[in-house]
This record gives structure tokens, sequence and C-alpha cells, in this order.
């Protein structure tokens, strides 16, 4: 009998044969050039942006079966890769900070649900160094890459000042997925030492660490061997030694069951960087009202995706590329401050970069300043905005991120 993996690897090759031979003209949803190329006014805090996947596409195209079959990594950003960032354009838009979540597309997707792959750590890595040697070449002028909280704390310091020439993006390591330990605690050393700040304990599939919700319809979390699981005992080892090492533990991601629990192993502030509120938007992978109150009462903090199918109970993802816009981005802010009666564990995840339908009046952090002014509009403060948009996250990391290796 065929193994899963061999079989879902085998599918995946023949789809990628069939699809090679189609025009690719009707393919939808590249990326566009992003517009804003002159400098911008620079407040004193734009935005940092909690999770961002602006290498995945280069990552694809690298990964180990892109590098075998170059069309799969075509297919892909053919029909996901809709939004865009640009560390020029961004630096130029005074983009305070972008963590990066790495994600390997196939090194989840191919080995499917409870079969970690071994070699997933080695691919974790090996998008880390693609990262870093982009930031060491063309993108140095823009960026800076934060090693240690030390690094952190020197770079958002009193004279912190994007009117300076000196003035670069504060760039972090994180990873989409527990996935990426290959089912294994080793790893978790090797990339705290390399600067990973936050892990998500979960993402499509449940990899033997924590049960996950049926966020893609079409590729639910079926194989799961114990569906109603929650966290495994391997997820409380992960939880127990991120804390340790000093991670910041993701919660996006997990179910209601796998979310309990973590509650009942987590000792330090959660992070959610990029949710919904299932009473605005009723999907899958967004959160009840008592846990978003939860993760804002031990201190957390919740991020804001700008990804408006999920933020909102639109029918389909076409409805969503015609009219979902930055109002449901304004709305769910407002709602959280509203059940939590706090702004100062709000922050943006964008997940931009990452397999999301655009908005329709913005398509790359360089248009941040239309969400600012929508904010202002709501709140009336700078200093509510600027706390939403920027300065509640980097405090946040400045106060658990602690890097104990």
């Amino acid at each position: 009998m065929i193994s899963r993996r061999k079989f879902i690897h085998s599918s995946t090759l023949a789809g990628a044969g069939l699809l090679s031979g189609l025009s690719f003209s009707s393919l939808t949803g590249c990326s566009s050039a992003n517009p804003c190329i002159e400098p911008v006014t620079k407040h004193k805090y734009v935005l940092a942006d909690i999770h961002n996947h602006p290498t995945l596409t280069d990552w694809i195209w690298n990964s180990p079966i892109a590098v075998k079959i170059p069309m799969a990594a075509d297919i892909a950003k053919g029909f996901f890769d809709k939004t865009g960032t640009s560390w020029q354009t961004s630096h130029a838009a005074g983009i305070d900070l972008i963590c990066v979540s790495h994600f390997n597309l196939f090194d989840e997707w191919v080995t499917m649900a409870t079969d970690p792959n071994p070699a997933a750590p080695t691919n974790a890595l090996r998008m880390i160094n693609l990262l870093e040697k982009e930031l060491e070449g063309p993108a140095a002028q823009y960026t800076k890459l934060i090693r240690t909280p030390e690094d952190f704390n020197n770079h958002f310091n009193n004279n912190y000042n994007k009117n300076e020439p000196s003035y670069r993006i504060a760039v972090l390591h994180s990873l989409e997925g527990g996935h990426a330990l290959g089912g294994s605690l080793e790893p978790l050393n090797k990339f705290a030492q390399r600067g990973v700040v936050i892990i998500t304990i979960g993402h499509f599939f449940n990899k033997g660490i924590a049960t996950a919700p049926n966020a893609i319809p079409f590729f639910p979390d079926a194989n799961s061997l114990r569906p109603h699981q929650g966290l495994s005992h391997f997820g409380r080892d992960v939880i127990y030694e991120m804390e340790k090492l000093g991670i910041l533990v993701d919660v996006t991601h997990a179910t209601s069951t796998a979310f309990e629990d973590i509650l009942k192993v987590s000792t330090k502030p959660l992070i959610a960087t990029h949710i919904t509120a299932k009473t605005l938007g009723d999907h899958a992978y967004s959160f009840y009202d008592e846990y978003i109150k939860e993760i804002v009462h031990r201190g957390g903090m919740i991020g804001i995706p700008l990804y408006t199918y999920m933020l909102a109970n639109y029918i389909n993802v076409q409805e969503v590329e015609k009219y979902g816009s930055l109002r449901e981005v304004v709305r769910t802010i407002r709602y959280v401050i509203k059940i939590t009666n706090s702004y100062k564990n709000i922050c943006i995840g964008s997940d931009f970069g990452g397999y999301i339908p655009h908005l329709i009046d913005m398509n790359s952090l360089c248009e941040i300043e239309k969400l600012r002014v929508l904010l202002l509009k709501e709140f009336g403060s700078e200093e509510i905005v600027e706390d939403i948009l920027a300065k509640n996250v980097i405090e946040f990391v400045r106060n658990n991120w602690k890097r104990n290796v």
C-alpha cells in the first residue's frame, strides 16, 4: 500500500505536470508593482508588522520540490501571491518593523497531517539563511536584522529617529507552524540562537503538536489521528522549551481544544499574531471573544490581519476582492477594544506576502497611511493610533523576548 506522503507527493507532481500545459494567461493574483516609491512623511511610529511573508515566493522557488519542478513554484505564485511587500517602498513609507514569518508550503502540505518531515528543521534554517543573504545584499540600505533582545533595545532606543540617514527597518525572524521542528525539540535551541522571536505552534495540519482548524476548506486536517486531541504531550514539551529559551508562543491557527490546553501549560504572555474575532467573521480559525479576552488578561498581544475574508462573513474570495477594504480592519480593532477594554494589547499582523486576497484599497505595506487615516478618524488620537500600529507590539517584544541560549 502506498503511504500518504508518497500519494500526496505523486499527486502534486501529476498536478504540476497537468497544469504546466495550461495557458498561464488565466492565472490571476500576481503581486502588483508597489506604487509607493516616493518618500512620505515619516511619523515617529508608522507600523510594526508582527506577521509578514516578504520572502515566501523567493523561498518557494528555492525549495527542494520547486528546484526539481519549477512549474510548481510558478503555479503557487500565480494562484496565491496577491499582496506584496517591498523593502524599498516600506522604507520610504517609514515602516518600523517587519517580523518575517518563515513557512515552507511544500514541507507542510506534501507531508500532510501528523507526519512531521525530519528535513523540516534544515529547510527552516535554509529559509532563515535566504532572508539573511537578502538583507546583507541590496536590502541592506533599507533593513537591519535584529538577532538579539539587546539589538532590539538598542535599535528602538530613546534616540530612535527615522529622519536620520541611519534609519533602517528592523527585521525579525519567526516561524509559522511547529512542523518546522520536524517532530523534535532539538531544533528549538538552534532557532533561538539564530534569533527566532516567535513560533506559531500550529498551522494548517496537526504535525503531532496541536490540532489545527480547517482553515482551508479543501485541505482540512482530516488525516489527524486524533482530531479532537488539542495539545499533544510533545506540544506541551514544545511550549515548555520555547518559554525556557525565551521564544514567544503564537497561538494563531490553534483549535479551541488546543488553545485551552495551551492556557493550562503556558506561564508567559501569549501572542496571537494574526487572528480574527468569530463574532464578526465566523471562520474556522477565528477566536471566540473569551479567548481574545484571556490573551489580553494575561498581558498578551492580539494581531489583527489585513485579511478581510477572515475579518467578515463574505460569501467567497471573489467577493472579498471586489469589496474587501480597510473598513473591516478598523471594525475589528474597534470590536477587540470594546470587549477587552484595552487598546494597549492590539497590533497589526498583516499576513501580506502570504496567500491572502488583497484589499481594494491597500495591497502593500507602503500604503499603511490609508489605515492610519481611518484609525485616526475612528479614535481621534494620534497616541492611540501609534500604539496600535507600532508601539504596542514593540513594547511587547521588548518586555517578553529573552533569548536564553
